[in-house]
């Protein structure tokens, strides 16, 4: 049985490991962070459930599809009805695109965290684990975790945590030198934009509107998306409790980064009045989520970046390649997976 390992946990590496291990592969995952999911997460507190990072997922293709309403179904998945309408920079709200709002906008009760938890079941996955650097050697791909190297060798080794946290540990890593330059030259090609994602939860509930969220589109406003949670299903918030998710554009993230979370929340919360014009109390809860690598804004080539490495088992696959969509990232993570084993 070939062994795999698999670094980061997010959709893309979730779905490749499925891949993997139905064509026999014994596959291990470690994950940095304490919860699988990487952006397509939630989060509960005080009462409130939300999507702090992916709001929803798209339909992709079959592959896709698939995994969500087929193999790794949770019985409260829910297709959000209410449209997507749209605004610009002046504040000027107007319906969206009624091809794009007949599509499904699948996400779940408990959370967009149930896909990465349902998919993480029965899956050897570490958390809460760093790789610092990897070695080729003559029997496979060693990995470090700190100045130990872990005690199993792997035949093969996937990559899916952002380019920017990829590169430094291909830089640190022992590698062929030739090898080594070629691969930095094409992860150091992905850029991303960070993002702040602010919730605002109000009593009483803010007034319905006829639509679920709105999406700034000529990105001139410091809102680039402003979402009614509690529209999702009634569970997203306490009796008599709104929610409201403003994502903030990459200008306004930028230069607020380092602002404190309650000036953030007192900015955001008038820039939210006056672009839905409704005069809203106080909010009596918030929260901040700070994505440092939220949306890949450039590219890498994941098919030049792979044709140079797979010789040498060892490839890459994530949203750096295909952009912030939770189906693209399953897709790829199959994609990827599927050349790994036909390699």
């Amino acid at each position: 049985m070939p062994s795999i390992a698999i670094i980061g946990a997010g959709s893309s590496g979730l779905a490749a490991a499925h891949t993997l291990r139905d064509a026999g592969y014994a596959v291990t995952l470690f994950e940095q962070s304490a919860e699988v999911g990487g952006r397509a997460t939630s989060r509960t507190r005080d009462g409130f459930t939300y999507d702090h990072g992916a709001q929803y997922i798209k339909q992709g293709s079959p592959a896709s599809v698939s995994l969500i309403t087929e193999r790794f179904r949770a019985p409260d998945l829910i297709d959000i009805k209410q449209p997507v309408w749209i605004f610009d920079g002046q504040g000027r709200i107007q319906e969206g695109d009624p091809v794009q709002n007949a599509e499904p906008k699948w996400c779940y009760r408990r959370g967009l965290i149930t896909l990465a938890r349902q998919m993480a079941q029965g899956l050897d996955i570490h958390l809460g684990t760093t790789i610092s650097r990897i070695q080729h050697t003559a029997n496979g791909w060693c990995l470090f975790v700190g100045a130990d190297p872990l005690p199993d060798h792997f035949d093969s080794l996937l990559i899916t945590i952002p380019t920017p946290e990829a590169l430094p540990l291909i830089q640190v890593s022992q590698l062929d030198e030739h090898m080594q330059e070629r691969i930095c030259s094409h992860l150091s090609q992905a850029r991303y934009n960070p993002l702040l994602s602010v919730m605002l939860g109000y009593q009483p509930i803010p007034r319905s509107r006829p639509y679920y969220a709105l999406v700034n589109i000529d990105k001139a406003h410091p809102i680039s998306w402003l979402a009614w949670e509690h529209e999702k299903t009634s569970e997203r918030a306490p009796a008599g409790s709104g929610l409201l998710i403003a994502q903030m554009a990459p200008p306004y993230s930028h230069e607020h980064w380092q602002t404190s979370d309650e000036a953030i929340v007192r900015d955001v919360a008038r820039l939210v009045n006056t672009l839905i014009d409704e005069t809203l109390p106080a909010p009596y809860f918030s929260d901040i989520q700070s994505w440092r690598y939220a949306l890949p804004t450039t590219r890498a080539n994941a098919d030049a970046l792979n044709a140079i490495t797979l010789p040498i088992g060892l490839a890459f696959c994530g949203d750096a390649f295909v952009g912030g969509r939770v189906h693209l990232a399953l897709e790829h993570g199959i994609l990827v997976a599927q050349h790994l084993i036909n390699r």
